[in-house]
């Protein structure tokens, strides 16, 4: 099958993400109608449970994969890139039946902990989920460390589609058996869309193996394996840590609204409308922009594992301009729009003002997540996770300080967040600096992109008016999000932050 660009796979990665997420709001959205408040409460608890258990058994071995293969297909190991994904695929499907036993008969005790005894159904029935996912994983991991990102957007477009209509399926059978029935019918579709995605990446493999047979290399499964688990345990072990910061910052936010002088009911109003309406909206584009990372790792790694120093500076820089000029739209987007935003997907904007806040955090979150995937496929592991702890140490003292102003309140949270990406993606860029001795233009990087980004908001600002009082709802949004869009583009190619032969350089990978 035949490979993508690094440009190609990243677009291709960020269309599945997209549909996938649309699909995700037309599951949700009218689903509340069938739980209503107390069945959602279920179907949250059940999901956040499987999202936590599912992230401790398989955190960090994705990437590993991916950067083994990636390494051995740019030697022409495939011997040793088949011997990979097969060494992979059996131990994770050892402990992917383990995680989904333990995630079986513990749902009495997990649902006990999150305060949910209704839960213990629904943790039931997505519990066969962490099978399903670990086995696809060891297949989609392949694929992505091949820079073949259609296997993995045809899954996970599938699998959205299968959850969407079997979650529905199963909600409305389970209807009339009381909340807890049909809370756990609903959290099914998960079940059922892991099982036919991981069907689908397995059948394409099949396909792919053959390839791999034809140079069987002499390595063995304890050198696999011992690879494999070189660069997944730093990876698990900071998965837990960070998982650990967030608790923590959850509660650190929640008690110094309180101490701010703040009613339990006024706390909890504000930090839901923040984290439930602001939060939602903003990890949309950081979670589809993710998927430059992920389409950057194989080329990065491949690289790097035949000393191409070169090629491995070129899509450095072209992976952090990517992330800049792709991010800054998001941000004036959402700091210019964020009552319309928030009007047309949850026809609420008590939040509009938190969107603001927060927008321009988007653009040092997008480029630390491109800055993070580079360092690690370069073979800087766990340099990335301690910039992290630097930036969360920051960021859960200003919060400290910040949240408990009554003046401030939430809005020290969205304060926090900006200056503590900034520091963390300065010291990501310097470290990028420094280990690859990659010269970064900053003129090309950061300052002509953020001219395109001032005109596009100019643009937005002249036009609200205008065309608010013509259209409406998603229509005004479509139009000025499109105009404005077109401007930053047209201002990009005219300041020279990017030309027509650089963009036909890219797509030809």
């Amino acid at each position: 099958m035949k490979r993508q660009s690094f440009l190609t796979g990243a677009v291709i990665l960020m269309i599945a993400n997209a549909i996938s997420k649309i699909l995700g709001a037309v599951f949700k959205i009218p689903l509340t109608y069938i739980l209503n408040e107390e069945g959602m409460a279920v179907f949250n608890i059940a999901f956040e449970v499987y999202i936590m258990f599912l992230s401790f058994i398989i955190s960090g071995l994705p990437f590993a994969i991916s950067k083994l293969v990636a390494e051995a297909n740019s030697k022409k190991e495939y011997g040793r890139a088949y011997k990979t994904v097969r060494v992979s695929a059996v131990f994770l499907t050892v402990i992917g039946i383990a995680g989904s036993v333990v995630l079986y008969l513990g749902a009495p005790f997990f649902a006990l902990a999150m305060k949910e005894e209704n839960a213990v159904y629904a943790i039931r029935m997505v519990a066969p989920s962490v099978f399903f996912v670990a086995l696809g994983t060891a297949y989609k991991s392949y694929f992505q460390g091949v820079s073949n990102m259609i296997p993995t957007a045809l899954s996970q477009v599938v699998e959205a589609a299968v959850k969407l209509a079997a979650g529905y399926y199963f909600a409305v059978i389970f209807i009339g058996f009381g909340i807890e029935k049909t809370a756990g019918g609903a959290i099914m579709g998960v079940t059922a869309g892991e099982i036919i995605a991981t069907a689908i990446l397995a059948f394409m493999y099949l396909f792919e193996k053959k390839h791999l047979y034809s140079r069987q290399e002499v390595f063995t499964n304890s050198e696999i394996l011992k690879g494999l688990m070189a660069i997944a345990l730093p990876l698990l072990c900071a998965s837990v840590v960070s998982n650990a910061v967030n608790i923590a910052d959850t509660t650190l936010v929640r008690t110094r609204l309180l101490d701010g002088g703040f009613s339990a009911d006024e706390a909890r109003f504000l930090y839901g409308a923040y984290t439930g309406y602001a939060l939602t909206v903003f990890h949309l584009p950081v979670g589809i922009l993710a998927t430059l990372g992920v389409s950057i790792l194989p080329v990065i790694a491949g690289a790097m594992a035949v000393n191409n120093i070169k090629k491995a500076r070129m899509a450095t820089d072209i992976g952090i301009r990517l992330a800049v000029m792709l991010s800054l739209p998001c941000g004036v987007i959402m700091y210019m729009l964020s009552g319309e935003i928030l009007s047309v997907l949850f026809s609420n904007t008590s939040s509009s003002q938190m969107l603001s806040a927060v927008a321009p955090c988007v653009v040092m979150m997008c480029v630390v997540q491109m800055t993070s995937a580079i360092l690690q496929s370069s073979g800087n592991i766990m340099l990335p996770f301690f910039y992290a702890l630097i930036g969360s140490a920051v960021k859960l003292g200003l919060e400290w300080y910040l949240v408990a102003q009554p003046e401030i309140n939430i809005y020290g949270s969205a304060i926090s967040s900006n200056i503590a990406y900034t520091i963390v993606m300065i010291l990501n860029l310097y470290a990028i600096r420094k280990k690859m001795c990659l010269k970064q233009n900053i003129m090309v990087i950061l300052i002509k992109p953020a001219a395109a980004a001032t005109l596009m908001l100019l643009v937005i600002y002249l036009l609200k008016t205008p065309l608010s009082a013509r259209f409406g709802g998603i229509i005004y949004l479509g139009i000025i999000c499109a105009v404005s869009c077109c401007a930053y583009v047209m201002t990009l190619f005219l300041v020279k932050a990017v030309s027509v032969r650089e963009v036909r350089k890219i797509l030809k990978g």
